[in-house]
């Protein structure tokens, strides 16, 4: 796409200015040790930045072929592909899950005095693509449903998907489906669904629809150990991350996936063209749209948890929704600073990516962060904005 003369250009030069002496700064305060930074305007990368060190040891730089864990990052990913599984007519948005997952036919909801008692219903396919199911995290958070995730180990690499649903089937929910956004193992269970769907592992049909067609070479649940970046080590607990051993079998559509910010500029220009790009359709612009709708209920409550988001929870206030697999904005803000049809999701990782239609932007961010990954989803958006200049 042409940046029309309506939309605020960015400068290379404006942006080397600010970023520059961010990512050196953030470097000295042991905030950040490596990573890969890129931006999109139209068709020119008007930023890009290979950073620092892959090792903590400071030995090895990072390179455009090093390897992120990109934590749920990888959630638009498998919404994607649940999608093109819909245009086929092989899933449908109102699909009940048990469906797929016979063991869900059978369903509890925690009560008031965290009693597990019997629901008419359990979610569909709709529910776990906008985080409606009622299925949480059990890393995040004290309650006892929390402990109960944990003592199920619903979140297991030892296991496979199959394992893992019939795992959080046996579990409460903890909101009626269709009621409350709760962020948590919603796409795990999407992926499952997706292996029911095709009779293929998760890995294989996100090989075959994605990354093959895509070119995305440095994307995978199994990278090549010589180009990762060392994985995270300050998230709580640590077992959030894959440990890539020989007994990993769980590639978790939620956020198993490793990549380079070059194959995820890929992936966010496809969204960005309506579902197609360099001749490979992905999805048809139908559905793409229909993914960057905001699809929750007007009458949605929100999770306890939603706030530990920070300026990526999908409230009304932030002028944020959810949509099929990623948060869509709803209306203009100015801090911080986002426009109408913007749609992003982060990693717990730090990793981070953004695309904002009006100025035709992709950003992409790819680093080994958590502890600090809030601040500097808002650090990174302001500096970029603040160095818009209208033509």
């Amino acid at each position: 796409m042409t940046i029309t003369t309506s939309q605020m250009n960015l400068s290379p030069t404006g942006l080397s200015k600010v970023i520059d002496p961010w990512l050196e700064k953030e470097i000295a305060a042991n905030r950040l040790f490596g990573g890969v930074l890129t931006l999109l305007q139209g068709d020119q990368r008007v930023f890009h930045r290979c950073f620092g060190t892959k090792d903590m040891l400071g030995r090895q730089p990072v390179t455009d072929d090093t390897v992120f864990w990109i934590a749920s990052m990888t959630k638009p990913i498998t919404s994607v592909v649940a999608m093109s599984l819909w245009e086929e007519g092989r899933l449908m948005l109102d699909s009940p899950v048990s469906d797929f997952i016979p063991e869900m036919r059978s369903i509890n909801v925690l009560n008031d005095a965290g009693m597990g008692i019997p629901y008419s219903h359990g979610p569909t396919v709709l529910d776990l693509m906008r985080h409606t199911s009622g299925v949480t995290y059990g890393q995040f958070g004290d309650d006892p449903i929390h402990a109960l995730y944990r003592n199920a180990m619903v979140y297991d690499f030892s296991g496979d998907n199959q394992e893992m649903a019939k795992r959080l089937a046996r579990l409460p929910l903890l909101h009626p489906p269709g009621t409350v956004f709760e962020y948590g193992m919603s796409t795990d269970l999407l992926g499952r669904v997706i292996e029911v769907a095709t009779d293929k592992p998760l890995n294989t049909v996100i090989e075959e629809r994605i990354i093959g067609p895509l070119g995305m070479v440095g994307t995978s649940f199994h990278p090549n150990p010589e180009n990762i970046a060392d994985p995270p080590k300050a998230i709580t607990p640590a077992s959030l991350t894959p440990p890539l051993s020989a007994g990993q079998k769980w590639c978790s559509g939620g956020g198993g996936l490793w990549s380079t910010a070059a194959d995820y500029i890929k992936f966010a220009q496809m969204l960005r063209a309506g579902g197609a790009f360099e001749e490979q359709l992905i999805l048809k612009a139908e559905t793409v749209g229909l993914m960057l709708q905001n699809h929750l209920p007007d009458e949605v409550r929100f999770g306890a948890n939603t706030s530990s988001l920070g300026i990526t929870a999908p409230v009304p206030e932030a002028g944020l929704g959810f949509g099929l697999g990623l948060a869509v904005r709803t209306r203009y803000s100015s801090n911080p600073k986002g426009f109408s049809g913007e749609y992003f999701w982060p990693g717990v990782s730090g990793t981070n990516f953004w695309v904002d239609p009006e100025n035709d932007l992709i950003f992409v961010f790819m680093t080994h962060a958590p502890e600090h990954r809030n601040q500097h989803r808002i650090d990174l958006r302001n500096l970029v904005y603040g160095s818009f200049q209208q033509d």
